[in-house]
């Protein structure tokens, strides 16, 4: 994504960026339209850093029973919060959240305190490419209009020099700026961080569904997903990306920190829920009552 965000920067600049999984496709014509009104409705641009699309799948199986169309995610509670987390597809980013540029109110207090940053510094950011760097700094200030790019074609070896396996080294990419690296659920990652800056987010819910996906109908390659999934939440929550350690030093409330923590002691529950869910048939096969049993002792006076 780091690689298509930078290429994508050489090219058209575009200051809104649609990301989608391949193996999704447009279910809604009007999809566009309906984020648009979401990220510029708004009179403070702060509370729609980005706009989320439920995932949803075509060719699902009757009653789902490998729980892959996610309903439990869809039933909403963050939007009193900063949000919904980022679900790696569906999603419409602004670019400069994406260059981790904070909310107008917190970067004018960092412009006073810091200054603007200067061309070496964006060179540190972004790498060595100066058109990346000239259209990152389109992005960055608000003086400055980005430039329509009028011919593409005269920017395929700048395209090819950004999206090099090196290209990144030495720079902030997949730090502070681009998609996070750290985790194997990048997605959820790089949500939390935008939310720690400041930015609230915005569920879009359409009739019909945005996007449509196809979703594992087998058991073997659910479990890999979900094991991928489980994977990279538990490194989040382990390692320095911690919500709580976001929530003290930064700007990540402390009901989305909550919000994020049931997310990430997800895999941890495994084994909780594998009991419970055994002690009905255990029960059953061994004719015992895992409840307490009542006795109730009715008395009636007679006048």
């Amino acid at each position: 994504m780091n690689v298509l965000a930078r290429v994508s920067a050489v090219m058209t600049n575009a200051p809104i960026i649609l990301n989608v999984d391949c193996d999704m496709f447009v279910n809604n014509p009007q999809v566009v339209l309906h984020a648009m009104c979401l990220l510029l409705g708004f009179d403070d641009e702060t509370c729609s850093g980005f706009v989320q699309v439920p995932q949803r799948f075509y060719g699902k199986l009757k009653d789902d029973p490998f729980g892959n169309q996610m309903e439990v995610l869809r039933e909403g509670g963050l939007a009193g919060l900063q949000g919904i987390f980022y679900l790696g597809t569906g999603c419409f980013h602004r670019r400069k959240i994406i260059y981790g540029v904070a909310p107008a109110s917190f970067a004018a207090i960092k412009h006073e305190r810091e200054g603007s940053l200067s061309y070496e510094d964006l060179l540190t950011k972004f790498g060595a490419s100066m058109e990346l760097v000239e259209s990152s700094r389109n992005i960055y200030s608000v003086e400055i209009p980005p430039k329509p790019m009028i011919d593409i074609t005269s920017r395929i070896q700048v395209a090819k020099q950004v999206s090099t396996c090196n290209y990144e080294t030495g720079t902030h990419w997949g730090e502070e700026i681009g998609w996070s690296y750290g985790s194997m659920a990048e997605d959820i990652l790089t949500g939390q961080r935008i939310h720690s800056a400041g930015w609230k987010t915005t569920l879009l819910d359409t009739n019909p569904p945005a996007f449509l996906g196809c979703a594992p109908t087998g058991g073997p390659a659910s479990l890999t997903q979900y094991k991928r999934w489980a994977t990279g939440v538990l490194e989040i929550l382990l390692g320095q990306n911690n919500p709580i350690i976001a929530t003290t030093f930064k700007r990540l409330q402390f009901r989305q920190c909550l919000a994020y923590l049931v997310l990430y002691i997800w895999s941890m529950r495994a084994p909780f829920e594998l009991c419970y869910a055994l002690l009905g048939p255990f029960c059953l096969f061994r004719n015992h009552s895992f409840l307490l049993k009542v006795n109730f002792c009715l008395t009636v006076h007679s006048t």
